[in-house]
Formats: structure tokens, sequence, C-alpha cells
């Protein structure tokens, strides 16, 4: 892993230096996403409901949004928790991942979802999520009950920037997992290579995991657009009851960096629960993926169930859920 940093950071000096004219491009050539062809397929493709049983009462609906180059199908266990626990789920595939793709060219699947992929923005990303909100809050209002964040990674960042950003967002209670709320310096080593978009670098997470082979810079640069407008809005809307699930050692995330957010900005509802793998075979996975029992262990992920069923079910039914507070 060192022998991939030390590669990416000889592309340091020379992306800096192209910045400028990568810059002049993009602003200039239409984006692929423009097309309402491509906006259509998005809508059709991007969500999909998960319901509870219809023998338990109903004490929820969750936003569930995945990870950067995540399967979306991956985030299974943790509905699997939410339906059990009598909480209805909207799970997010974000453009670029799963089914959500431009299926109108004729490309085999995989082809066409790293071409869609390769022309992501933040600002889609962000009208995916909050498209994805409107519906949970409407069934959320027509049974009167409160709406939740369950984000993992770049998920958690897209929730929380669209709390802090749209008026009409609001979550009663958040639970986090890896959050990209503060990135280690590695990452950033990555924008050496913004000004080549289409540039696919190979994924470090299991097969299995992945949505597409490797992840286009045009999926980070939109992550790091989202990360910078979260900076500049945040606001006093974040400081609701808030889980957030994280291993210290993690490669991606800054735990202390984080920890320093929580304290300095005030987020005194805010909560985290350090993740420490407790099997050989956990400690296999990286560090930052932490979203099912085999890649934290069987103990762990006992924890990281009841600490997570704990805080969304504990007074569920809250008097200031969103959509009492626009009443």
């Amino acid at each position: 892993m060192k022998t991939r940093w030390i590669i990416l950071s000889a592309f340091l000096l020379i992306g800096f230096a192209l910045l400028f004219f990568y810059q002049r491009f993009n602003s200039a050539v239409p984006r692929f996403y423009d097309l309402p062809e491509v906006a259509a397929d998005s809508e059709k493709h991007s969500t999909r409901w998960y319901r509870k049983s219809p023998l338990k009462r109903l004490r929820g609906v969750a936003l569930v949004v995945h990870g950067l180059n995540l399967r979306p199908d991956r985030m299974e266990p943790l509905i699997a928790l939410l339906n059990r626990a009598g909480i209805d789920a909207l799970n997010v595939s974000l453009h670029g991942h799963g089914d959500n793709y431009f299926h109108g060219d004729g490309r085999e699947m995989q082809e066409a979802r790293l071409e869609s992929f390769r022309t992501v923005t933040s600002r889609l990303w962000s009208a995916e999520v909050h498209s994805a909100y409107q519906k949970a809050k409407r069934r959320a209002q027509q049974k009167d009950v409160p709406v939740f964040l369950v984000g993992y990674s770049l998920g958690g960042l897209l929730g929380c920037e669209l709390q802090v950003s749209k008026p009409d967002v609001y979550f009663d209670r958040m639970v986090l997992l890896s959050p990209a709320l503060k990135i280690t310096l590695q990452p950033y080593l990555l924008k050496a290579l913004m000004p080549f978009p289409d540039f696919v670098l190979d994924s470090l997470s299991p097969e299995s995991y992945r949505a597409n082979a490797g992840t286009p810079m045009a999926g980070y640069k939109a992550m790091f657009e989202t990360l910078d407008r979260f900076e500049k809005n945040m606001n006093e809307k974040l400081n609701v009851p808030t889980l957030i699930f994280m291993d210290r050692n993690d490669e991606f995330i800054s735990y202390d960096e984080l920890q320093e957010m929580v304290m300095g900005g005030r987020l005194d509802r805010w909560r985290m629960v350090a993740v420490e793998k407790d099997t050989p075979e956990a400690a296999l996975y990286a560090h930052h993926l932490l979203i099912d029992e085999t890649v934290v262990g069987k103990e762990m992920w006992l924890k990281m169930q009841a600490a997570f069923l704990s805080h969304l079910t504990s007074d569920a039914k809250m008097a200031s859920h969103s959509h009492a507070r626009e009443k």
C-alpha cells in the first residue's frame, strides 16, 4: 500500500500544474448527466424500498446511503436491522453504482456503469439523495413517524451536507459509519489526479464489495466538493442525536479530527463508538469498512447492532420530528 501512495504522490506536482487547464475544460464541456434520458434513468434506478414486517408497528423511516464505489446491496445487513426494529428503509443507489447507470446505449452492464461513474458530480449525487429524502419524508409524514439517516462513508457526508444546506431537510436521528467528514492526508494526494477525471484508480476494497473495479477521479472530485460545501455550511441543524461508528485506525477518515469537530462544533448530541475488529479474518479487511459481520467480526457486530438499535428506537416517537417542525 505504501508503494501505491508513493506513486500517487509523484503525480502531485504535475497534477497541480494542470489544474488550471482542467478547470477550463471542465466548465466548457457538456457533461453526460445533463442529458434528459440520463436523468430519467437515475430517477428510476436510484432508490429501492425495504419494508418492515406488516406485523410490526412502524417506528420510523430511514434513508440509507452507501459509500464511494460500494455496492448498494452491501447495506442490506444494516437494512435488515432497521426492518426488524419496525423501520422502513429507502436504500439509495448513487449514479454509477448498483443499477443506477445509463441503460440506453447498448453497452454491457459493467462497462455502462463505469462510464456513468466517470460522469458523476457532487451536484448530481446531492440531487439524488435529496430526491430520495423527499420520498422518505412523505412516507414518514403519512405515518407520523421520524426520519432517520443511515450513511456509510460518502453516504454519511452526503446526508450531513443536505442537513446543513437544505432548509427542507431534517433528520431526527443519524447513524454514521466511517463518515467522510474529516479525510486524512492520503486521500488528498488524489487531488493531483483531478485534471484526469476519466482516470480510474483500482479499488482497495474486496471485489465482492465493489460497485466497479475501480473509482474514477470524477468520483473523488465529487466527494471533495461535497466536503467543501459541508464545511462551509456547518450549522446548528447538524446537532441532532447522532451515533458514529469508527475504527481509530481508519485509513481514510481521521478519528481524532472527527472527534475534535464534534467537540469544537458543539455537537453535544453526537456520540462516537470506537470499533475494534476482533477476529483475524476481520482484520484482513480495511479498517474503513464497517458495514457487516464479515468485516468487523461476530462479537463486534453484536455490539454494533445493540448500539445501533438502541440509538434509533429509544424515544423514537419524538415530538420534534421533521414534519412536526414544519406544521
